[in-house]
C-alpha cells in the first residue's frame, strides 16, 4: 500500500470514529429529546450524516475495487466517484449548519467542486469567471489514478488539465476530517457543560436511606388495617409520591426522562394511587389480594428505578 492510500484509509478512519461521536450524542436522551423540537433539523442532521457514511463507503471501495477494463464502467466509476465528493461535501456543510456552526468551504474544496463541475457536473458549457469553458474527458487516459481533462474556451483558446483522484479524495477527506472534528468538539464541550452542572446532584440522593421502612409501614397498613396502621400507612404512601414526583421532575430537567422511563413511571404511579384509594377505603372494586400484589410491585419495582438512578449517576461521574 502507497503513502497516499494509507493515508485515505487513515482519514476515512478518523472520520468514522468523529461521526461515532455525533452519533453518541444526538441519541442520548438529554439532547435527542431537544433535537426532536425540531423536526426538519433534526432530519437533516440524520440525513447529513448518512450521507457522509455513504460517501465514505464509495470511496474506500473505489480504492480497493478493481478498476473496469470497459470504457463504459470506466466512465461509471469516474462519475461516481466525482459526484460522491460533491454531495460529501455539502453533507459537511449541512450537518455544520444544523448544530450552528459555519461550514468553511476552503479553496482546496472549491477548487475540487470546480473540477466536478468542468468534469461532470456541466461539462457541455461550463460558464465560470467570465469564461464559457467546453470540456471534454480524455477518454484515453481514463484511469483509476485520474484522467486528463481538455478544455476549450474564448474562441479556440484550449487548455489540458490532468486530475489526479486520489490528492483529491485525500486533500477533500483532510478538510472533512477537521470540520467534523471542530464539530464533535463542539458537542463534547457542551456536554461536559450539562455533566458538570449536575454531577454533584445525585439521583440517587432523592431515594433516602429509609425508602424501605417507609414501604414496610405501607405494608402494614395492608397486612394488619387497624387502629393508627392505616393512617400512618396513607402518611408514608405520601411520602412515597412525593420522593417520586421529585424523582421524574429530576429526570425531566436534566433531560434524561425517555419515553421508556416515563412509561415506567406512570405504571408506578398508578399502582401508588390504587393503593392510596384502598387505604382510603375508596376502591371498592380492589380486594385485600389484590392490594398485596400492588405493594409487591412497589416494593420490587422501588428496586428498578434505584438502578437507573445509579446508572445515570455513574454516566455524569464518569465522563466529567
Amino acid at each position: 500500500m502507497d503513502e497516499l492510500t494509507r493515508s485515505i484509509e487513515e482519514r476515512i478512519t478518523n472520520i468514522y470514529e468523529l461521526e461515532d461521536s455525533v452519533r453518541g450524542y444526538i441519541n442520548t436522551t438529554r439532547y435527542q429529546n431537544d433535537l426532536l423540537k425540531e423536526s426538519d433539523n433534526w432530519n437533516q442532521i440524520c440525513c447529513s450524516l448518512d450521507t457522509i457514511g455513504d460517501t465514505l463507503y464509495s470511496q474506500q471501495d473505489y480504492l480497493s475495487a478493481k478498476y473496469p477494463s470497459s470504457d463504459g464502467l470506466k466512465y461509471i466509476f469516474t462519475y461516481g466517484l466525482l459526484q460522491a465528493l460533491f454531495i460529501q461535501q455539502d453533507a459537511m456543510r449541512h450537518l455544520s449548519e444544523a448544530f450552528g456552526i459555519e461550514f468553511q468551504l476552503t479553496d482546496r474544496l472549491k477548487e475540487i467542486r470546480s473540477m466536478r463541475n468542468a468534469s461532470i457536473g456541466h461539462p457541455t458549457k461550463n460558464k465560470t469567471k467570465g469564461s464559457t469553458y467546453y470540456n471534454y474527458i480524455s477518454r484515453i487516459s481514463l484511469g483509476k489514478q485520474g484522467f486528463t481533462l481538455m478544455r476549450s474556451f474564448d474562441k479556440g483558446n484550449n487548455e489540458f488539465i490532468v486530475i489526479e483522484i486520489y490528492p483529491i479524495i485525500d486533500d477533500q477527506l483532510k478538510d472533512i476530517e477537521s470540520s467534523y472534528k471542530i464539530l464533535s468538539e463542539k458537542l463534547a464541550d457542551a456536554d461536559k457543560v450539562n455533566r458538570d452542572k449536575y454531577k454533584d446532584n445525585l439521583l440517587a440522593d432523592i431515594f433516602h436511606s429509609s425508602m424501605n421502612y417507609t414501604i414496610s409501614k405501607v405494608a402494614e397498613g395492608i397486612h394488619s388495617p387497624h387502629g393508627n396502621n392505616v393512617t400512618f400507612a396513607l402518611s408514608m404512601l405520601n411520602s412515597i409520591q412525593k420522593t417520586y414526583r421529585k424523582f421524574e421532575d429530576a429526570l425531566q430537567e436534566r433531560g434524561d426522562l425517555n419515553e421508556y422511563i416515563k412509561y415506567d413511571l406512570d405504571e408506578y404511579n398508578n399502582a401508588l394511587s390504587r393503593l392510596e384509594n384502598y387505604l382510603g377505603h375508596n376502591a371498592s372494586d380492589l380486594s385485600d389480594s389484590d392490594a398485596r400484589i400492588y405493594l409487591f410491585y412497589i416494593r420490587e419495582q422501588h428496586k428498578h428505578f434505584e438502578q437507573i438512578a445509579k446508572e445515570v449517576d455513574d454516566d455524569y461521574r464518569e465522563k466529567v
